[in-house]
């Protein structure tokens, strides 16, 4: 009878990427528990939510992210076991980023304008610019001179001379709170004066 060669080996089950092989004595581990997600949850969440509100504009989005984060890992821990799951955590946030671009780059491609060869991009005149400017400073001005004396010069210190509100407030004899009342009092008349015109 002739000898199997020693070469060729077969292995007993067929190999997969995504599973690990056990061996016929070896326990399987254990698929992860509902309390495992929501220890991942409470420890990695808010860091999740940091990262994806740095990223993104809209905290409703950002939250929403992160719960599709989280949807994509139970999935994951459903079929396999993971005993570091924060680092493929930060790869699904990653790649939900890249989709999110991908998406949005497809959703605004139509109203892309293309530049070079025979396109003229609209530009609007200098002399054009300098004159909106002008208007634009005119009612600036005119609101600021329709202020009462202490909340203009409430806003000039903070504005022109960029001092924060406990330095006004300490220059002027004035509560923190009293300041910020100042601030916006005269922030909201300039807007609503350049609304006007």
């Amino acid at each position: 009878m002739p000898q199997p060669s020693k070469s060729l080996r077969l292995p007993l089950e067929p190999s997969h990427p995504s599973r690990p092989h056990i061996q016929p004595n070896q326990r399987r581990p254990e698929r992860a528990s509902p309390e495992d997600l929501d220890a991942v949850y409470r420890r990695e969440g808010p860091k999740l939510t940091r990262y994806f509100r740095s990223r993104v504009r809209e905290n409703d989005e950002a939250a929403d992210l992160v719960q599709e984060a989280f949807a994509r890992l139970a999935g994951f821990m459903a079929r396999s076991p993971l005993s570091q799951p924060a680092p493929y955590l930060q790869r699904i946030a990653r790649n939900l980023l890249f989709d999110r671009s991908k998406s949005q780059e497809r959703r605004l491609a139509p109203f892309r304008v293309q530049f070079g060869e025979g396109v003229d991009p609209g530009v609007a005149p200098e002399q054009t610019l300098q004159i909106e400017a002008g208007d634009v400073m005119r009612v600036y001005r005119r609101a600021l001179g329709e202020l009462p004396d202490k909340t203009r010069d409430v806003f000039l210190l903070h504005r022109v001379e960029e001092l924060t509100y406990k330095d006004i407030a300490h220059r002027l004899g004035l509560s923190i709170p009293t300041v910020q009342y100042h601030v916006a009092r005269a922030l909201s008349h300039i807007d609503a004066a350049l609304e006007r015109e």
